[in-house]
Parts: C-alpha cells; sequence; structure tokens
C-alpha cells in the first residue's frame, strides 16, 4: 500500500526524482519560508480598493450635481414670475374724464394703451391711497409695491374699480395713469385671459 502511494505521487510531482531536495527544517528552508509568509499582498489589496474608490467618487459626482440643481431651482423659482424686488411706485387712478373716452376692450388695445402692467393684491386701502403689492409684472416696470393714488372725490371707488385689502387685481397703465373702461380690475378669468393674451410676447 506505502509503495502504490509513492509511485501514485511520483507520476503526478513535475520534479525529476534525480533532483536533491533539501527538508524543510532546515536553516535556508526555515528563512525561505519566513520570507513568504511575512511578504505582503499589496497588489490584491490596491485591486480591493480600486472599485471603491471609483464608487465613492462617483456617488460624490452624483451628490453635486442634485445640490447644482436643486441651488438653480431655489435662484429661479422654478417655473415661477420673478418676485419684484424695485423701489415703490405710484400711479395716479385718473378721473371721470379718462373714462369718458372708452374703447372696447381686445388684448390687442390692452397692448396699445398699457405702458404699464402688473397682477397685484391690495395690502391697504387708507384714503386716496390704495397700496398693491406686485405679484407678476406684465410689462414696463419692477416695483415690489404699487401705491394708486386716487383723485379728490373718488376715494371710495377708484376709477370705479372697488379696491378690497387680500383681492386681486389686474392693473395697466399709461403715462403715470391707470387705465379704465374695463383695461384694469379685480382679477377674473376673462381679464386673466386677456392680459395673457396681449402680454404673451413680454
Amino acid at each position: 500500500m506505502k509503495d502504490e502511494l509513492r509511485e501514485r505521487l511520483a507520476r503526478i510531482d513535475p520534479m525529476h526524482s534525480g533532483v536533491p531536495t533539501e527538508p524543510t527544517t532546515s536553516e535556508s528552508s526555515q528563512e525561505l519560508l519566513e520570507k513568504i509568509m511575512s511578504t505582503p499582498l499589496k497588489e490584491k489589496e490596491e485591486q480591493a480598493s480600486a472599485p471603491r474608490r471609483t464608487w465613492t467618487i462617483a456617488v460624490a459626482a452624483v451628490a453635486a450635481l442634485v445640490l447644482a440643481v436643486a441651488g438653480g431651482m431655489a435662484l429661479t423659482g422654478g417655473d415661477e414670475a420673478p418676485v419684484a424686488t424695485g423701489p415703490p411706485l405710484e400711479l395716479t387712478a385718473g378721473g371721470e374724464d379718462i373714462m369718458a373716452s372708452c374703447i372696447a376692450f381686445t388684448p390687442e388695445a390692452l397692448d396699445d394703451v398699457a405702458e404699464l402692467a402688473f397682477a397685484g393684491t391690495v395690502t391697504a386701502v387708507d384714503g386716496d391711497t390704495v397700496t398693491l403689492t406686485v405679484d407678476e409684472w406684465y410689462r414696463g416696470g419692477d416695483a415690489a409695491e404699487v401705491a394708486l393714488i386716487a383723485p379728490q372725490g373718488m376715494e371710495a371707488l377708484i376709477g370705479g374699480i372697488p379696491f378690497a385689502v387680500s383681492d386681486t387685481y389686474l392693473i395697466s397703465a399709461q403715462g403715470g395713469n391707470v387705465n379704465y373702461c374695463g383695461f384694469s380690475g379685480a382679477t377674473t378669468p376673462e381679464l386673466q385671459a386677456g392680459f395673457d393674451a396681449a402680454f404673451a410676447n413680454g
């Protein structure tokens, strides 16, 4: 049984039987074994860490892109109109003589008579002054707040328009005077559609 095992081992041993061998207990064999055992496996460690570094860089790049997009949306406000930040503006609310020469309202006519146009919310009605915070400028301004100053005797209804705090209005003006005859008024679907059509191209 012992001889058969030796023969089988001899057949698979690539080394010729005549080559001298050194026992593992010799001094030189022990030194070689110690050297092999103490050699660090740097190549394997570097190969293992490379994918992790690549993954980390990819995650950092994606995070930076998300922050950049979020920051851009915050600065531009997404699809919303930019917030007005200019100094306050005063417009004269006009008088009955302006209302006496009315023309039919159309988006084209509004485009012709509107030097300024904006949407705003009334924040105060005080005597002859109506103050509005601008929600959106359609044309010609950047003021964050507009004051409409009524002529004497027209404080209650400026140009026939009843203003109420917290209500929204669409206002157009020419030469510093508010346009009437349906070219300014409380926000309604019809007036809103007219403003959108008149100022569609800015």
